[in-house]
């Protein structure tokens, strides 16, 4: 019975050693925003860190074209937009002075009706007139927002076609030459500024997991978990997957020995 025991011993201990694989601490997958020509792939960059680089261009230049048309329909439709303005003012004037016209009279007997009349018709024109260009400024108004917005959508997928990124250049799909739909993978970016290695938890492990210490490789370290589920996961249906962060390697995709204490 001791020997049984004694067997059975080193299967528990080595139950709660963990054989992971070391990870990047993030992989980004970056894809078309837009359909169009891919005109620049820089596969060269693969397995390299860049900074603030575009690794793949697709075409813009009829976005380009369309952000010129719409900047000068701007700056026409300010100038449009500035000159109605004075108009409007100039008629609110000339409307305040028909008005006054017509008010001044409107009760003197001494006025015959044809005159009072032609007084307030001559006011309710320029009171047409003036609400006449009050809706035109609107309309004009409306319509310089809807630019500004075009603009502003023309500039962001301009901007989506040249993406900049920075890190380490996993991969990189698309070919110059190749067309790309929208939501076609572009290139991976991953984050080797640290390491990750997911776990696969028993509920013994997950008591009270907040105060235990992580070990790898045997020694205690200072690694810290990262994410800890606390329903079961889909696939190890009895166990709890969790993420350990541990400092960057110098090279990724080795197992180490990882135990929860």
């Amino acid at each position: 019975m001791k020997k049984a025991a004694l067997l059975f011993l080193p299967w528990i201990l080595f139950a709660k050693v963990h054989m992971v694989k070391v990870e990047p601490f993030m992989i980004y997958h970056y894809k078309a925003a837009a359909s169009g020509e891919v005109v620049l792939a820089k596969d060269s960059k693969e397995a390299r860190v860049v900074e603030d680089e575009v690794l793949v261009k697709i075409d813009d230049k009829i976005d380009r074209k369309t952000l010129v048309t719409l900047q000068k329909k701007l700056q026409v439709l300010e100038k449009i937009i500035a000159i109605t303005r004075k108009n409007l003012q100039n008629t609110q004037e000339i409307m305040q002075i028909k008005e006054g016209n017509y008010v001044r009279i409107k009760d003197l007997k001494t006025k015959s009706s044809f005159e009072k009349n032609m007084r307030k018709a001559e006011y309710l024109a320029a009171k047409s007139s003036y609400l006449n260009l009050q809706e035109k400024l609107q309309n004009l108004l409306i319509q310089k927002a809807d630019i500004k917005l075009q603009i502003a959508k023309t500039k962001d997928i301009i901007a989506k076609k040249s993406l900049r990124v920075s890190g380490y250049v996993y991969k990189i799909y698309p070919k110059r030459g190749d067309f790309v739909n929208f939501a076609a993978p572009l290139f991976d970016i991953a984050d080797i500024s640290r390491a990750k290695v997911v776990l696969y938890l028993t509920p013994e492990e997950m008591q009270d997991i907040q105060n235990k210490k992580i070990f790898i490789n045997g020694k205690r370290s200072n690694a810290r978990f990262y994410k800890i589920q606390r329903i079961t996961d889909q696939n190890y249906i009895t166990q709890y997957r969790a993420e350990v962060i541990i400092p960057a390697p110098k090279i990724f995709g080795k197992f180490i020995e990882v135990e929860i204490r």
